[in-house]
C-alpha cells in the first residue's frame, strides 16, 4: 500500500509539472529585435549650429531692432529673446539634444566687458554657438548649447 502512495505522489508530481510548465510557456514565441542603443547622433543628426546661428540672429533682429537701453525692461526682453530661441531650436527637432540658452543685455557706455565660459561635454556630439547684436544703446549676447542626451 505504500508503493501504490508513493507512485500516486510521483504520478501526481509530474502532471503538476507539466501543467506548470503549459502555462508559463509562452504561446507565440516570435524572436525579438535586439535592442538599440544610441550612443552617438546619427548622419544629419548632430547639432545644427548654421540653422542655430540665423535663429539667434533673427530673434534678436525682432525684439532689439529700434528699441533704446532701459533697465527697467533689459530683464524682460532678455527673457523674452531667450524663450524665443530656445522655441525656435526645438522647432528644428534635434533628437536627444538639451537645449540651454543664455541672453544677457549691457548698455553701451564706452566701457568695455569681458566674458568667459567652460563646460565639459563630449567635443563630438555636443556644441554651442553664440551670436551678438548692438546698436547705439544696447549690447547683446546670446549662447545656445547643445548637449547630446545619451
Amino acid at each position: 500500500m505504500e508503493e501504490e502512495d508513493e507512485v500516486e505522489e510521483v504520478a501526481q508530481a509530474i502532471t503538476e509539472s507539466e501543467i506548470d510548465v503549459e502555462e508559463t510557456s509562452p504561446v507565440d514565441e516570435k524572436a525579438l529585435a535586439p535592442p538599440k542603443y544610441e550612443v552617438r547622433p546619427g548622419l544629419g543628426e548632430k547639432f545644427q549650429a548654421a540653422n542655430v546661428r540665423d535663429i539667434i540672429l533673427m530673434t534678436m533682429q525682432e525684439q532689439l531692432m529700434g528699441r533704446q537701453y532701459r533697465s527697467d525692461h533689459a530683464p524682460r526682453w532678455a527673457k523674452v529673446i531667450a524663450n524665443g530661441i530656445r522655441q525656435r531650436v526645438q522647432e528644428l527637432d534635434m533628437k536627444r539634444y538639451k537645449v540651454v540658452v543664455q541672453t544677457t543685455i549691457i548698455e553701451m557706455k564706452g566701457a568695455g566687458v569681458k566674458s568667459g565660459q567652460r563646460c565639459i561635454w563630449d567635443p563630438e556630439t555636443d556644441d554651442y554657438v553664440d551670436e551678438q547684436y548692438r546698436n547705439d544703446t544696447l549690447f547683446c549676447y546670446s549662447t545656445v548649447y547643445g548637449i547630446y542626451m545619451y
